[in-house]
């Protein structure tokens, strides 16, 4: 409040219009400055499949599971830029559903147009990798000192939400 009442002091002890109509004009100009700073996306993604992989430290590498067809929605939320946000995974699995969130701490584009999100909640740490090419959504977690334990990998469908397209999903901000 401290801050608005220091500009309208400003304003009335400016003594010719014309200087008052740039100091207006300046203002109006930050203020549309910072309302563009606040703009966020978000991409909805569908999946009626997924695999579901654990590590396997006898012969070091990924081993199948489980292939579940069961629905999936993945919602990547980006607040100001893509290294801010949310991503949620939301599962049913088995007729329980399960969810799957953190915050995004890192952003990072493999290829042009490959897009992979750093995920940290309370209780773990994630990557999430989307690949529009093949229509899949990987999504790996329970880290250990070396690699990843779990990952799944989803088939996905994106939603149409206006203005958001796959590319400009994972497109990079310059």
């Amino acid at each position: 409040m401290l801050f608005v009442e220091y500009f309208v002091y400003i304003y009335f002890v400016l003594k010719s219009k014309q200087m008052k109509t740039r100091f207006a004009l300046v203002l109006v100009l930050l203020c549309s400055l910072s309302t563009y700073a606040q703009i966020d996306s978000q991409k909805r993604f569908q999946s009626d499949s997924r695999k579901y992989y654990v590590w396997n430290n006898e012969f070091d590498k990924y081993e199948l599971k489980e292939t579940e067809y069961e629905n999936s929605v993945i919602d990547i939320r980006e607040i100001g830029s893509k290294t801010n946000g949310y991503i949620a995974i939301s599962m049913i699995d088995n007729g329980l559903v399960r969810l799957h969130h953190g915050s995004i701490i890192e952003f990072s584009q493999p290829s042009e147009t490959e897009g992979a999100w750093l995920i940290r909640s309370k209780f773990m740490r994630a990557k999430l990798i989307y690949n529009p090419k093949e229509n899949t959504v990987t999504y790996m977690y329970d880290v250990d000192n070396k690699h990843y334990s779990k990952l799944m990998i989803f088939t996905v469908v994106p939603d149409e939400l206006p203005n958001a397209g796959l590319k400009a999903v994972v497109k990079s901000d310059d």
